[in-house]
């Protein structure tokens, strides 16, 4: 059995201890193996693993979804907790320049340090280009190819090349597809290029349908016809379950439970998945 707890997301799931910020980290234990997918912001990290009781040293690796402050924000102080260095995977562009714009107002959004500082501090850096299975069962997803017409670039979203600015393509957003027994899991952290061609290449991947998407979709700050269209083809998986959360968004999150029903739930920090 596979075990998904969240550390660290925007809401709390329900009245704890716990912290909630805006960000995203899940815990997964598979096979004997414990992967930290994402750290969030990194104020929430280290007391929401001590209240549940989930040890820094006890982790196998840290997988990066993707280069935002909200998913890479924690990794400094994930690395100083530890006693050994840590094996880190993620895709190249993780370190491409991420900036957000709002209003013709510029800000840096990746992560606070440099990928050397990073080294500096104990991270051991794979990078993933395309499909990678660092352990049994576990599929790392990255490059992930953008086949549906309707999932577009975010348009506040951007990067700069050669001084060009352009939109984010976010070659970096990588998913992870976890492979059990009976069920066909996969974890999302902001699901930058579209939640339905993550699905598409987990399936490719898995060789069968997916039973359970698990993380953010980006869904909130999407066009109404992408959430629509999305919503729609999440519905049409008559097996498929979905625990959303972080940049879904509340409104969004609501729109999905009534697209879904008992197939939808909120994510949360402190919610354990057994899968």
């Amino acid at each position: 059995m596979s075990r998904i707890t969240v550390v660290v997301d925007n809401l709390v799931g329900h009245v704890s201890p716990l912290f909630g910020e805006h960000g995203l980290s899940v815990w997964l234990e598979h096979e004997g193996n414990n992967i930290l997918y994402d750290t969030g912001m990194g104020r929430a990290l280290l007391p929401n693993l001590k209240t549940l009781g989930l040890d820094p040293d006890r982790l196998d690796a840290l997988v990066l979804s993707h280069g935002h402050y909200d998913h890479t924000g924690g990794i400094e102080a994930l690395l100083g907790a530890r006693t050994e260095p840590l094996p880190v995977y993620c895709h190249l562009g993780v370190f491409a320049p991420h900036l957000a714009d709002h209003e013709g107002q510029r800000r840096e959004v990746g992560p606070p340090l440099t990928r050397m500082a990073y080294e500096a501090l104990g991270a051991r850096f794979t990078f993933v280009d395309r499909w990678a299975e660092p352990w049994p069962g576990i599929t790392l997803l990255a490059d992930i190819p953008r086949l549906t017409d309707f999932e577009v670039p975010a348009p506040a979203l951007i990067t700069v090349h050669d001084g060009q600015v352009s939109p984010d393509p976010f070659h970096d957003d990588l998913a992870i597809l976890v492979q059990g027994d009976k069920k066909n899991a996969v974890l999302t952290g902001c699901a930058h290029s579209g939640v339905i061609n993550v699905l598409l290449d987990a399936e490719q991947k898995a060789g069968g349908p997916v039973d359970l998407v698990v993380g953010g979709t980006h869904l909130g700050p999407a066009p109404e016809a992408q959430q629509k269209a999305a919503l729609a083809e999440l519905a049409s998986r008559e097996g498929l379950k979905v625990v959303a959360g972080h940049c879904t968004g509340p409104a969004m999150a609501g729109r999905m439970q009534q697209a879904l029903g008992e197939r939808f739930s909120f994510l949360g920090v402190g919610t354990v998945l057994d899968i």
